[in-house]
Order: C-alpha cells, then sequence, then structure tokens
C-alpha cells in the first residue's frame, strides 16, 4: 500500500463525508463513530478553543481505547481552560483504502475536524512496531512525513511514552519529544503554546522555544549526529548555543494529585482491556536488570487507598463496568495492598466488581493475592516468571525461588483459580539448555499443583518471549542472540511439552529480532521505516497484517544491516544514541550491574550444578 497524501474534497462538510463515504465500506464502523459515553468535547469546542490538539494512539481504536496514558492526556487537556482535545486512532486497513481513494483526510474521533487543523499533534509512542503507523497517521492527515518540510500551517507533532526515551528512528519525522511523565510536562506544554500562539510567534519558532525554556524536551532535529567509519556514533550536539546538552527526564511531584480521569471513555465496540484501569503506584523497587520501566520510572510514587478506592467507585458509576485494573509495574509492592483487598472487597463483593491484577511477582505475596479478590469473580493468575532456573532468576535480579511459586499459587488454587499463565523470557547472556528445558517443567509443577488441592491439574499456559535489549537498563550493552536460536528453542519447548498440560505461546522472531533493531536504533534507521511503510507495513505488531517480507525488502533498499543494532554487543566506550536523554540511573552504574551480571554467567556456566 503506497503512502500518498490526501486530496481534499470541500462539496460537502468532512463529518458528512465520513458517514457517507466512509462507515458503510468498513467492516467494523463502530470504531470511527465517536461520540461515546463521557467525551469530554462538543460540537464547537475545537472552533472556540485557544489551542487545538489532536491525542493520537498510533493503533487501530481497539489498542488505543485501553491506554490509560491516553485518557489521561485527554481528561488533561479538556480540564485546562482555553484548550480542545480530540482523539485520533489508526484507520485499518480497510477504513484508509477508503480514506485514500475518496480523498477523505485523518479526522478526530470526537467531532470530526481534520487532525492537521489542530496546533498540536500528540502522539503517544508506547511500543516499537507501530514506528510505521506514525507515518501512516502523518500522511493521512496531510502533514509531510519529514520535520523539515513542515510550515507554520502543520501541527507541531509531539511524541511522548516509553519509546520516547529512546526516539532516534523517528527523529527525521517529528518535531519534539517529551521525555518522562506525562501529566506536567503537557499542561506545562500548553501553557506555553497558548502564550506563543496569543503572541503571534510562527508556529515551526515554538520548537526551538519550548526546546530551550523545558529542559525534558526534547527537538531531535536541532542536534546533530556524527558518525565513526564503523558506523558507530561520534557525537550527538545541539546546533544551537542555548540548548541543552543533556535532557532530563521530567517527573510528576505530587502522584496523589496528578491529573487522572475519573470518568473514563466507554468504547463502542469490544477492546483489550474494557475495565476502569488505576495506577496505583508508578515505578518499581526491583530493578530486574532486563526491565526499562524499572529504571526509568523511579522514584517509586503511591496512590492512597482512599484514593483508588474513591476512583474506583466514581469510574465504575460512570462507566457501568464491573472490572478494575490495579496497574503498576509490581502491584505486589503496593505498601497497603492487603488494606486495599480487604476494604475492595468489603465496598464491591455484593456487586460482583472484578479485581484485574497484572502479571505478578513471584515471591510468598503472591500466596496473599487470592485471599485479598476471594470473595469476587476470578480471572486468569497471570505471573511473570521471566527465568525458569533459581540462580538465572537471581542473575537478572528477579530473586525469587521455586518453592514461592509453588507456594503462591496453590494458595490460589485453593481460592478457585483454575488456570494460570506464566512469563517467560529468553534469550539471556549466559543462558543454558537446562534454562530452555526448565521452562516445561516448572510450568508442569504449576499445573500439577492444582491436583494437590482440588484433585486435577490446572491449564497453564507458557507464554514465552525473546529477548529484547532496553535502553537505560544493564542490558542495553548484551547482543540479542540470532533468530535462529529463538527457532531452535521454540521447536525444542514445542517438543517438550508434547503429553504435557502445559500449553507454549511465543511471539513471531522476524518482529522480536525488528523490535531489538529499533529499541537501541539510531535516526539512520528512519529511512528503513519509512521505505518498509512505502512498501506496505502497517500494523506490525497484529500477527495477520506483520509482513517480515517487506522489512527484509527495507533493509536490502536502504543497505542497513539490522544485525548492527538487534544483534552486535556494545564496547564500554560506545556511545549511545539515547546517551543525551538523561532517563534513569547513571551509566556507570548500569555498566557495573552488567558486568556483574557477564561475571556471574561465566562462574555458573564454568561450575554447573542442579537447578
Amino acid at each position: 500500500m503506497q503512502g500518498c497524501c490526501i486530496a481534499y474534497n470541500a462539496r460537502v462538510t468532512l463529518p458528512e463525508r465520513i458517514s457517507e463515504e466512509l462507515l458503510p465500506r468498513v467492516e467494523q464502523p463502530g470504531q470511527y463513530i465517536g461520540r461515546e459515553v463521557n467525551q469530554l468535547v462538543a460540537d464547537g469546542d475545537w472552533d472556540a478553543a485557544e489551542l487545538r490538539v489532536a491525542i493520537a494512539f498510533p493503533d487501530a481504536y481497539t489498542i488505543g481505547m485501553s491506554h490509560l496514558g491516553c485518557q489521561i492526556i485527554y481528561w488533561l487537556c479538556n480540564h485546562t481552560p482555553g484548550v480542545c482535545a480530540e482523539r485520533v486512532f489508526v484507520p485499518w486497513l480497510d477504513a484508509e483504502r477508503v480514506m485514500r481513494d475518496k480523498g477523505i483526510p485523518l479526522f478526530t474521533w470526537d467531532t470530526r475536524r481534520e487532525v492537521r487543523s489542530a496546533d498540536i499533534l500528540a502522539i503517544s509512542l508506547q511500543y516499537e512496531m507501530t514506528f510505521t503507523n506514525v507515518l501512516t497517521l502523518l500522511d493521512l492527515a496531510g502533514i509531510p512525513l519529514h520535520s523539515a518540510e513542515r510550515d507554520d500551517s502543520h501541527p507541531l507533532v509531539l511524541v511522548g511514552g516509553p519509546q520516547a526515551d529512546n526516539p532516534e528512528p523517528l527523529a527525521d519525522f517529528i518535531d519534539l519529544v517529551v521525555l518522562g511523565d506525562g501529566e506536567v510536562a503537557m499542561g506545562d506544554i500548553l501553557g506555553a503554546c497558548r502564550e506563543l500562539k496569543a503572541a503571534g510567534l510562527p508556529r515551526r519558532e515554538w520548537v526551538a522555544e519550548l526546546a530551550r525554556r523545558f529542559e525534558w524536551l526534547y527537538a531531535p532535529n536541532l542536534y546533530e549526529a556524527s558518525y565513526h567509519a564503523d558506523g558507530t556514533l561520534e557525537s550527538m550536539r545541539p546546533v544551537r548555543d542555548d540548548l541543552p546538552v543533556v535532557i532530563r527526564r521530567c517527573q510528576t511531584p505530587d502522584f496523589e494529585k496528578a491529573s487522572f480521569p475519573l470518568r473514563p471513555l466507554v468504547p463502542h465496540v469490544q477492546v483489550v482491556h474494557d475495565r476502569v484501569s488505576l495506577e496505583i503506584m508508578r515505578g518499581c523497587p526491583r530493578r530486574c536488570r532486563f526491565c526499562h520501566a524499572g529504571y526509568t520510572k523511579r522514584p517509586l510514587r503511591y496512590r492512597s487507598v482512599d484514593w483508588v478506592l474513591r476512583a474506583a467507585e466514581e469510574g465504575i458509576a460512570a462507566t457501568g463496568m464491573n472490572e478494575v485494573g490495579l496497574l503498576s509495574l509490581s502491584t505486589a509492592d503496593y505498601p497497603q495492598l492487603h488494606e486495599l483487598g480487604a476494604r475492595f472487597n468489603e465496598r464491591f463483593a455484593s456487586s460482583r466488581v472484578n479485581i484485574a491484577v497484572p502479571s505478578l511477582r513471584v515471591d510468598s505475596m503472591l500466596a496473599h493475592i487470592p485471599w485479598m479478590v476471594s470473595e469476587v469473580r476470578k480471572s486468569g493468575l497471570t505471573i511473570a516468571v521471566e527465568a525458569a532456573c533459581d540462580d538465572m532468576r537471581q542473575i537478572i535480579r528477579k530473586k525469587v525461588a521455586d518453592v514461592d511459586l509453588l507456594e503462591g499459587v496453590r494458595a490460589a488454587y485453593r481460592a478457585g483459580y483454575r488456570s494460570v499463565k506464566l512469563y517467560y523470557m529468553v534469550g539471556f547472556p549466559g543462558e543454558t539448555q537446562a534454562d530452555i528445558d526448565g521452562i516445561v517443567e516448572l510450568s508442569r509443577k504449576v499445573s500439577e499443583a492444582r491436583r494437590e488441592v482440588a484433585g486435577q491439574s490446572a491449564a497453564v499456559t507458557a507464554s514465552v518471549g525473546w529477548l529484547v535489549p532496553k535502553p537505560f537498563t544493564p542490558l542495553q550493552w548484551a547482543a540479542q542472540p540470532p533468530a535462529d536460536y529463538f527457532h531452535e528453542v521454540r521447536s525444542a519447548l514445542r517438543r517438550l511439552a508434547r503429553g504435557t498440560p502445559v500449553r507454549i505461546s511465543t511471539p513471531r522472531v522476524e518482529r522480536s529480532v525488528l523490535e531489538a533493531v529499533f529499541s537501541r536504533g539510531d535516526r539512520k534507521l528512519a529511512s528503513v521505516i519509512k521505505t518498509a511503510w512505502q512498501g506496505g507495513a502497517r500494523f506490525d505488531g497484529w500477527n495477520e497484517t506483520f509482513d517480515a517480507a517487506v522489512w527484509d525488502r527495507a533493509f536490502e533498499q536502504t543497505g542497513v544491516d539490522p544485525a548492527f543494532y538487534a544483534h552486535r554487543e556494545r564496547s564500554p566506550d560506545e556511545l549511545l544514541c539515547w546517551q543525551h536523554l538523561y532517563s534513569g540511573p547513571a551509566f556507570d552504574y548500569l555498566r557495573r550491574q552488567y558486568n556483574e551480571l557477564k561475571q556471574r554467567t561465566d562462574e555458573r556456566r564454568l561450575n554447573p550444578r542442579s537447578t
């Protein structure tokens, strides 16, 4: 599907064209109609606003409507005087074809305004495999793909989210990057942009002014990268003297009082997480050596039990939903978890409202979770094991033992749980065959543990992911194993699981390699992204649309070697392309952690023992 800019048709209004020309021609029109329960924008708000913001999630409506971060920014903007914010998602393939055929520009969901009429297009970057969708958003909106080609008539293209911690692969396409938390940052940006617009400053000049004003705001095109002959980065410097050499992460100082959507939007169609989502804690005390969020989301911040219960009551009353998701990186580390569980059950058990807890760490805290939710409807238990062997878990700093896992799942089975999903990761430095074999063996033990309390085994899914080394973690220097290794592991696991109650689930190997390329990639990858997009790459995170051959051709056509980014060990003295973005612990600390990991894996290899 070749990209091309949209031609405009002014014969009828855009809302009429969407109703008459688009909706009858797509499979699921409910994704595009807007007007959901709790929508904050009414007709006329966009025209009357001093500042207009299009909040975009670069994936389908069914994914974006489940994303709490976008709902937070939507709520914050529309509770800021003088600001109107409307939502934007990526049209599915059938809708994109119709829009290109009919010349319908990308529109906002709330009141169907042209996205290009916004002052700011704010895009949430959650996942590497949405990069081509960002180009779809820009092109359908009639916004030039390259920042350098835009003028004052185009919105400011702003990105944030976890993938913004290394935005270099998208550097050519974006104007500004928010590093860190969005609540305070977005509020400050709105105030500054209203001021700059009222003063008559041309929109393209906002980029440098905002980057100069806020230490956590990065303008990639105002920084120049130079490279050594071997392709590694030589330097990254601002082209203006008034810009910082290092950009520093924004943090929300008062998490309890941070902006939050107390009346969440209710989607028209089934979405990934159809529930009231509450972020009860930000950050994680564990710092597992592979976890990007664990290193970048600190310091730890908590919301009170009173806040959580009040938000749950308001959210349930406003939506009619019957499930509340308690979101954090490690819910078991929430310091008032026992009190929260008890009070939640007391308040909601009679109305059968379910608590959904994200994947749990494997330790004795797990034994208490079933008790806290024993009075409400059960959902499947999801546990992040990461590694099958105790000693490998210690090496990656998930310092727990099998005995704690088995104790916890027995308690869950006694409380009525019948199924468990275990998350593992394959590809850690120093990994051995025992680590691979142990995945099926440990999963089988978890299944059989239910026989001890309920007379029959549990349904267990071993979801095995392939390691993607992330920036700002000790593994940022590590090589991802080659694709052949992951293919061999997948075959071995399926063979070992035959005849057991364990089901093996794995992602596409080719996609995990791409994730590793872009996770630690530099701005030379922009040509690859654009070439793949022009070749038809869309919704690369979806199995039904991902086409590895499109990416293979893009790398070949651009002359970029993906192995250079994914499968190459970085040397200790190499300048990393995200090193000017201060988003976690000091690099010397991370390097010490990585050296310790390698030392312990070497010792483990030389002195193998039963696990």
